[in-house]
């Protein structure tokens, strides 16, 4: 593989992100509300929250023994902050989804992925390109707003919740979990994207990915138990054998002769 032929297919897929509007904005806006949502919610439960009852309380102390220091309104506060721990996993899985679906849809639709294919470019080198160029806009800016939301977490809700947003299961799922995330949802993205010629089609059957999230998240709020590290570890290598053979996968389904002779 000619890293040179790689890079400068990021480059190109870069300058095209940038020009697309409606891509930047799907990458800007989402992350302001991610932040913004769990601070508000987090404040607001922690003041005024009603007593859930002494069952539910056990269960989540039972799963993060180390609230048991805290307050009833702060494990209030913090299991609701821990069920946007999931946001930041949508962040890396439906930004590189996006990027990639229109990176190879949207190139058919404005006749410009045929030329590209014409050249002597690497069906490899191609897609590793337009995967780098795909996951780490998705991976920085959940790992960004992670930053941001840690930093006024501190000021707004206080020291110990902070702390919460900073313990081992929110460090593995973001750092870890996430990257992995992206990846599958880029591979996602390709292999559709391989068999459809509509970018909108090619979204939403590739976000599909996005679903197991949402259970996640319907799981821990109606059982009130919460995953920790040792799970999202084990999802992170279980996801990343996934996305290895879904790598396969998507370049032997991108076939460069049938796009050029099919797609039209």
């Amino acid at each position: 593989m000619r890293l040179s032929i790689v890079a400068t297919v990021v480059r190109r897929e870069a300058l095209e992100i940038v020009r697309n509007r409606l891509l930047v904005a799907s990458i800007v806006i989402p992350p302001v509300l991610f932040v913004a949502l769990p601070l508000a919610l987090g404040t607001f439960t922690g003041d005024s929250a009603r007593d859930p009852g002494g069952q539910l309380v056990a269960q989540v102390v039972a799963s993060r023994p180390d609230w048991a220091s805290l307050a009833r309104d702060q494990i209030i506060a913090a299991f609701v902050l821990q069920q946007f721990l999931a946001m930041f996993l949508i962040m890396p899985a439906y930004v590189p989804l996006s990027i990639a679906t229109f990176s190879i849809v949207g190139e058919k639709q404005t006749r410009s992925l045929e030329a590209v294919l014409a050249t002597p470019i690497r069906t490899a080198e191609l897609l590793t390109g337009k995967a780098i160029a795909a996951v780490v806009p998705g991976v920085l800016t959940s790992w960004l707003a992670y930053g941001v939301l840690l930093a006024l977490a501190g000021l707004i809700l206080g020291p110990a919740l902070a702390r919460v947003l900073a313990d081992a299961s929110w460090l593995a799922a973001v750092f870890l979990l996430g990257p992995v995330i992206g990846l599958l949802s880029c591979v996602a993205g390709i292999v559709v994207s391989s068999r459809v010629n509509d970018a909108r089609v090619a979204q939403q059957v590739g976000g599909v990915v996005i679903l197991p999230i949402v259970a996640i998240v319907m799981i821990q709020a109606i059982s009130g138990y919460l995953l920790g590290p040792r799970e999202y570890v084990l999802a992170t290598v279980v996801l990343a054998m996934v996305g290895v053979v879904g790598i396969w996968v998507a370049a032997r389904l991108f076939d460069r002769e049938t796009i050029l002779t099919r797609w039209r």
